[in-house]
């Protein structure tokens, strides 16, 4: 295991020592040279700093643990977060990609925008992964990699998929989803999910908020609490001053079909 490093607190003006980026920890599993750890470091801090810009910091410190996969034919052909006392994402890479090729991938902003809502559960996967399947292209947009268009057509192509790959019309999608992973129909347990944000994100402008403002001061004041999804979508309504998240996850409990989406 190799060095660790951290982001330290900076001074506001108030002189008051506060956070101002997520603090976090590297642990190099396999051996890597330092242009390789300088390299992926920057790749990931990088995310880092657009998911705090987005939504603000975490309210613990991330650790990143790195694993060699040496001649993998993309740059992270494997990742998934950590959830123990210590939070953060373990990620398998191919450190002969180029820096370029890891800053496209979305694998490190859909990893890290897990840990913006704490662990739901294996029964609520929909749930947490469409969130991470949806924050993933805002991610990317606060890190300059997409434009608000691009994101808008991949977001639309991955809907319009997984819509067509459905085939249990005949049941809520939150009751489809467990059959869908037991199926292996990941992506289209992924983006059906992800609609959920999506039409709450469209509601929210059409009421002239938006739903990064609304994570943010959901991180600032309850993402320490449990992860049980009732109270999470309390807390979202809460901040958010609206019935939108309740009333949407009503709609994916009860309502048959595939989710709407609106285009």
């Amino acid at each position: 295991m190799g060095h660790l490093t951290a982001a330290a607190p900076a001074e506001t003006e108030a002189g008051l020592a506060e956070s101002v980026s997520t603090t976090r920890q590297y642990h190099w599993q396999d051996d890597f040279s330092p242009a390789e750890q300088a390299k992926l470091q920057r790749w990931v801090d990088d995310y880092v700093a657009a998911m705090d810009g987005l939504v603000g910091p975490l309210p613990f410190t991330l650790h990143i643990y790195m694993h060699r996969y040496a001649g993998a034919r993309e740059p992270v052909p494997w990742a998934q977060t950590q959830r123990t006392d210590r939070q953060g994402v373990i990620f398998y890479v191919n450190p002969a990609f180029s820096a370029r090729a890891l800053r496209d991938d979305w694998t490190a902003p859909h990893e890290l925008s897990h840990l913006i809502l704490p662990y739901l559960g294996r029964r609520h996967a929909w749930f947490a992964e469409g969130f991470a399947s949806y924050m993933q292209y805002q991610v990317m947009m606060a890190g300059g990699v997409l434009t608000a268009s691009q994101a808008r057509q991949m977001y639309l192509q991955r809907f319009e998929r997984a819509q067509g790959r459905y085939d249990m019309d005949d049941m809520p999608f939150a009751e489809a989803a467990p059959k869908l992973r037991d199926k292996r129909q990941y992506p289209t347990m992924y983006w059906g999910g992800a609609i959920y944000f999506w039409e709450i994100a469209e509601e929210l402008q059409r009421r002239q908020q938006n739903l990064p403002d609304v994570l943010r001061e959901f991180m600032r004041c309850c993402r320490t609490n449990s992860g049980n999804l009732d109270d999470l979508v309390q807390q979202l309504d809460q901040v958010s001053r609206t019935r939108l998240f309740s009333e949407q996850l009503q709609a994916f409990q009860q309502g048959e079909g595939f989710p709407e989406f609106g285009r």
